[in-house]
């Protein structure tokens, strides 16, 4: 694993994975990767013009076919959502929770996937989703019967070292502070402790990654 990766569609990074699957780089960090049948990394994508070993790819095909595994063995009948009123109405994730009554965090540890799926806006601090939209996806989700919560994940992830809150706090730009910190987050690192590495909380992390 000493090779450089630099790009390529044989291979990706946990956190280009989560997203594709809908889930969060540190649900993936801390419940899946520990497993021991788990893929290991097949080596590092380094960026350009950031310090730093790169971070770690996988075998796509490889992290597939577990996943395919995993959802096997837990696979189990699912409730499927009527879209409450109009699917074009624009509400906050939990809005739609509640008008579907269920908890918030079912929706929310989905985020990443209605960010990259579903039609939506912000409004102020708030950020709407078109209704419809996200009860699609819902219903349709990969691995859907088997929950998470993205905040719980966060503050079970593990703490900085000396080295990587040093580096991060010495990023030069905004970018080169998100890629760093995107990176550590893959590698199991929690929200919260990069925020208290340069002075943010958890939630403002979120935010900060959320604008880059």
């Amino acid at each position: 694993m000493t090779r450089d990766d630099d790009q390529g569609g044989d291979t990706i990074t946990l956190a280009e994975w989560a997203k594709e699957i809908g889930r969060t780089p540190e649900h993936i960090a801390i419940r899946w990767r520990p497993a021991r049948d788990f893929p290991r990394p097949v080596g590092r994508r380094r960026r350009p013009g950031i310090p730093g070993p790169g971070e770690p790819v996988y075998d796509r095909q490889a992290l597939e076919v577990w996943l395919a595994e995993w959802e096997k063995a837990r696979a189990r009948p699912r409730r499927r959502y009527e879209i409450p009123g109009d699917p074009n109405e624009m509400r906050t994730l939990g809005a739609i929770a509640r008008l579907l009554g269920i908890d918030g965090k079912t929706l929310s540890q989905y985020r990443p996937m209605f960010d990259a799926h579903a039609d939506h806006r912000t409004q102020g601090a708030r950020t709407l989703y078109r209704t419809g939209d996200v009860v699609e996806l819902l219903n349709h989700r990969r691995g859907a019967g088997v929950t998470s919560a993205a905040d719980i994940d966060a503050r079970r992830g593990r703490e900085l070292t000396h080295q990587e809150a040093t580096r991060l706090q010495a990023a030069a730009t905004p970018e080169e502070w998100a890629a760093i910190a995107r990176e550590l987050l893959a590698d199991g690192a929690s929200r919260p402790s990069i925020g208290r590495a340069i002075g943010l909380s958890g939630n403002a992390v979120e935010q900060r990654l959320r604008d880059r």
